[in-house]
Order: C-alpha cells, then structure tokens, then sequence
C-alpha cells in the first residue's frame, strides 16, 4: 500500500476528468486503487467517471465498494444516485435521495429527478433556493430543461430592407462602426454600418452574417458567413464559423452544425454560447453524453435558472 502515491494519482485522475477526458481518469484512478485500495474516493470518483463513459454496471459496483468500506457515509448514496440516475433509473436515483434534506447537491439532484417526472414547478421551487455551482449536475439540468424545451428554432424574421451605401463618414469608418457595434450587441445599428462598409471585404461580410444571425435572419446570415469565413484572419475567422454553426443548428441542420461547432472551437472560438449550442446540437442528434461534456463548460445557475423560467 503507497497512500501517498495514491493520493497523488488521485489527483492527476481528477484533473482528467475535470477536463472532460473520462477514459483517461478512469485508467488513473484504477492505478489508485492498485496503491491503496482501501481509498474510498477513488472508489466512488471513479465510479461516477465509469458512469458517465456509460459502463454502468462497473460504475455501481464500485460505488457499492464504497459502502462497504464506510456504510455511514451519506455521501456514498449521493454517489450511487449520480450514477443510477446517468444510467436512466431516475426513480431509483429519487428515491435514494428523497430523504436527504440535509445535503444541497442531493436535494438538487432530487429537483433534477423531478424535471425529469415533468415536476417543473416543484423542481423551480428546490432550485430557485439553492443551487450550487457544480458541473456535472448543472450540465444534467440542462440537458432536461432543453429535452422538455423541445427542438424549437426561433421564427425567420422577413428580410429586411438592406441599408444604403451612401452613409457619412466614409465605408472604412462604417466597418469600424459596425465592429464596434458587434461588441456591444447592438445588431440593427450594426447591420446599418455593415451595409455601408466596403462591399469586398471579408469582415463586411463576417459583420452582416453575424448581425442577421442575432436578427433572426438565419438563412441570409449562412449565405454570407459561408462565403467569407475561408478569408477571414484569426479570431473573426473562429468567430465566423462559430456563428455559421449555430445559424446552420437553427436551420434544423444539426449534423452539419456539429462538424461546424467543433472545427470552431477547437479554432480558439471557445466561449459559453458556442459549447451551449454544441451541447443543442449532440441533444439534436440524441447524443446524450456528448450534450452533457459541451453543457459542463457553459452552464452556471444563474443561466439554469433562466431557462427553467422560460419553460415555466
């Protein structure tokens, strides 16, 4: 037995898994078990790692293994709960949690086992007191209050008059206002200058696809993001394919937007939207763990809370 090195592993596993690499902790922690197997948080973190690469029944086994070494420790039926409940045995996770009123993740993993029965109002209630900022269980209520949601996509706006070219100030200092109106999401105003910029410049183009996009005017936005994003520089570049993919997702096209989201992100456009519409477009697809990877990285309380109302 080498706690300390198990305790080391333990560590390094975390980190993996914080970072969204579950195979890669599952291997650490079992090589932390191999040094101490008495440790009985490698034995729950990686049955929760275990259950979210979807190898249920190891995930149980080890959580039970857990019990076993300490049968007093409330924390073990949390553990259980998280991995019944990403196993699709939400009544069984429920009821595991049911009577702990004591302990805030467990009563928030008791209003996430109620959005999942179609208890919206009872899981608004649990939640709109205590919701704690943690990944997995916030990504989880994202994925139910999007799955109650529904696949909608906004309503096209009709097209719009384009604005006239002859604007003050000259059409270099149009783009600039225009850029500059895309910062502070003032889309009409910025879709006004973008219409006066010089017509073969790339970032006209990048400008006008943007603001359509946030307008509601998804297809006209595709059209010109599409033929400007290959001459675009870096970060108008990522940015631009980042906003093709979401006005691709709301045309219904969720596979294309997909493909188009991850170039994207892994082109440096990693912001909270573009994981968020990321995690749309996998839950499109029925691609549950995929959904829950992407939500981890955007989602936080304030947001959960939003959108839990929106569905209200």
């Amino acid at each position: 037995m080498d706690k300390l090195r198990a305790w080391w592993l333990f560590r390094k596993a975390q980190s993996y898994q914080t970072h969204g690499a579950g195979r890669r902790a599952a291997a650490i922690y079992r090589q932390a078990l191999d040094a101490d197997p008495g440790d009985r948080g490698a034995w729950l973190w990686r049955g929760a790692v275990l259950a979210e690469c979807g190898r249920y029944d190891e995930a149980r086994e080890h959580v039970e293994r857990a019990r076993v070494l300490d049968s007093k420790a409330a924390v073990s039926r949390l553990f259980l709960a998280r991995v019944l409940y990403d196993a699709g045995r939400v009544e069984e996770a429920r009821d595991l949690v049911a009577d702990s009123a004591e302990n805030q993740q467990a009563r928030c993993l008791l209003a996430l086992c109620r959005l999942r029965a179609g208890e919206i109002e009872g899981a608004r209630q649990i939640l709109a007191r205590d919701l704690p900022p943690n990944a997995w269980l916030l990504a989880r209520l994202l994925v139910a209050i999007e799955e109650r949601a529904g696949a909608q996509r906004h309503d096209c706006s009709p097209p719009a008059e384009e604005p006239p070219a002859d604007r003050p100030g000259g059409r270099m200092s149009q783009l600039r206002r225009g850029l500059v109106y895309l910062r502070t999401e003032k889309w009409e105003k910025a879709l006004a200058a973008f219409g006066a910029a010089p017509p073969d410049d790339p970032r006209t183009a990048y400008g006008l696809g943007v603001s359509l996009y946030y307008l509601d005017r998804f297809e006209q936005s595709r059209r010109l993001l599409r033929g400007a994003v290959e001459r675009l520089d870096e970060p108008l570049a990522s940015e631009a394919l980042a906003t093709l993919g979401k006005a691709t997702l709301e045309l219904g096209e969720a596979k294309e937007a997909l493909l188009l989201l991850r170039l994207a992100l892994s082109r440096g456009a990693a912001t909270p939207e573009n994981y968020y519409y990321l995690g749309l477009a996998c839950l499109r697809l029925g691609r549950i763990a995929p959904a829950r990877r992407a939500f981890e990285r955007c989602a936080f309380p304030e947001f959960i809370l939003q959108r839990l109302a929106e569905i209200t």
